[in-house]
């Protein structure tokens, strides 16, 4: 990655950049995975649901991780100026 040009793809594929999650999150979406695991009879069905979850888990940690990134440049920016 060019240290003048900054990718989140870039940083979420480098082997350095570890995922971290909080145990409320993980413990949200494993209720949820045990939920249709227990509701859902159809295996195909839950199979894809428990595939959308683990979609929609990754979408919504980088989501998360860039606003948090972009929360704490634009701090960093602001107190700079004081």
């Amino acid at each position: 990655m060019d240290n003048n040009e900054f990718s989140f793809d870039a940083l979420f594929k480098c082997s350095e950049f570890r995922r971290c999650e909080s145990t409320k999150t993980s413990y949200a979406y494993n209720e949820l995975e045990h939920f249709i695991g227990k509701n859902i009879k159809d295996d195909d069905i839950a199979d894809e649901l428990k595939s959308d979850i683990e979609h929609y888990r990754c979408l919504s940690f980088d989501d998360g991780f860039i606003q948090g990134f972009c929360f704490a440049v634009k701090a960093i920016k602001f107190l700079m100026k004081i």
